[in-house]
């Protein structure tokens, strides 16, 4: 047996705990439905994404973990709310035989405000990073830090 070791990477990312997308994003009761490990795999990977743009940019913090679970479970919601408006139809006839725009459409536009949202909030578009802070480091700075680092001379 090898032993492992655990590398620190700048950030604070390893004090974000991941969700437990099995119980956020869990099958159907019924097996007709069949299973979300699409969308669980989807998840991870646009936390992955996520946390790696934040880490990026410096605004990646614990602070920040419910908000980011918010925006790719909106994320998710608006794909599969899309790919079910696009399967049927995007109007619909009603019980009582009249067209009526499909609710998945509805759906689609409430995921892609409460996405909007989140992104504003975190600093995602290009028009808020300016607005943004950055992450507070835990890190405390001591003078003998400044003492101890390798300086680089030039010749």
């Amino acid at each position: 047996m090898t032993a492992k070791s655990l590398t620190a990477i700048d950030g604070g990312s390893l004090d974000i705990e991941e969700p437990d997308w099995d119980f956020l994003i869990a099958d159907q009761c019924s097996p007709e439905f069949g299973s979300n490990k699409f969308w669980r795999d989807y998840a991870h990977h646009e936390w992955l994404r996520l946390c790696a743009m934040l880490r990026e940019a410096g605004t990646l913090g614990a602070e920040n973990a419910h908000q980011i679970k918010r925006l790719i479970i909106a994320y998710v919601r608006f794909d599969m709310a899309a790919r079910l408006a696009f399967q049927t139809s995007m109007v619909i006839t009603s019980p009582r035989g009249f067209p009526v725009t499909n609710l998945w459409q509805s759906e689609m536009r409430q995921a892609a405000a409460d996405a909007s949202d989140c992104e504003n909030e975190l600093g995602i578009p290009p028009k808020r990073r300016k607005g943004v802070e950055k992450a507070k480091s835990k890190e405390t700075r001591r003078a003998s830090d400044a003492y101890l680092k390798p300086v680089i001379r030039r010749l």
